[in-house]
């Protein structure tokens, strides 16, 4: 098998976990605005597996095949710059009743909190209708990241800072 091929039919093995977790995500809410994020994910992930289904089929000797996730950089795998710690103390303080104002409900921007530093998620993909994964906008989510995402501090570095938590 080429490493074409075997790149594509990994990225349907993650795909399919991925439909399979959302499955199970969209069984355990309630919530309306959640069920129809969740719904949105699952048709973006059938679009994945469609196209990738179709890449598959094709001959392997034309098949161009890069990846298409974000990679980390060495840099952003490593502790926080100088400059990035001195950059998030020039940020204004934020309150917790702040962050909970900014939840991205009634026209006001979607802020999030992880290890003390406020990032405004507004316009990020991943957090739609200021919500992820049944998380929402408005929260110190430290807790959640580091159960989510342990090691992948590049995710923050996409973020864009807005503060710091007071």
């Amino acid at each position: 098998m080429s490493q074409n091929k075997e790149v594509i039919q990994r990225q349907i093995q993650i795909a399919f976990s991925e439909v399979q977790y959302l499955i199970r995500l969209l069984y355990s809410t309630t919530d309306y605005h959640t069920k129809n994020l969740i719904l949105n994910q699952l048709w973006n992930k059938v679009s994945l597996l469609h196209f990738l289904f179709t890449l598959s089929d094709q001959p392997t000797q034309t098949l161009p095949v890069t990846p298409t996730l974000p990679q980390p950089s060495h840099q952003a795998l490593t502790a926080p710059s100088t400059q990035t710690q001195a950059t998030t103390q020039s940020l204004p303080a934020i309150t917790r009743d702040q962050l909970s104002e900014n939840n991205g409900r009634n026209g006001k921007p979607a802020y999030v909190a992880v290890n003390g530093t406020v990032y405004d998620v507004t316009n990020n993909k991943a957090w739609s209708a200021a919500s992820h994964f049944g998380l929402s906008a408005g929260k110190d989510l430290t807790a959640e990241f580091a159960s989510c995402h342990a090691g992948q501090q590049w995710i923050l570095n996409t973020l864009k800072p807005v503060g710091r938590l007071a």
